[in-house]
């Protein structure tokens, strides 16, 4: 019969580690591109049809091109 071993120390080391740093990191990266391409979407919606047209977007794709959609 085989023995299944823990390496207690290592793998809740790590569980938490993801639970209390790396969550909350990812969380404000998540948060901070929303507010990023919010913000840009906004700016280029705020432009007029030939300041888009100079950077070779029409007011159609401001979405697919912020988003990458």
């Amino acid at each position: 019969m085989t023995a299944i071993t823990f390496n207690y120390n290592t793998d809740v080391f790590t569980t938490l580690f993801r639970l209390v740093v790396k969550a909350p990191v990812n969380a404000a990266k998540a948060i901070y591109n929303l507010h990023v391409r919010m913000k840009a979407t906004s700016e280029l919606a705020a432009m007029d049809d030939h300041m888009l047209a100079d950077i070779g977007i029409s007011r159609g794709d401001i979405h697919a091109k912020v988003w990458g959609k």
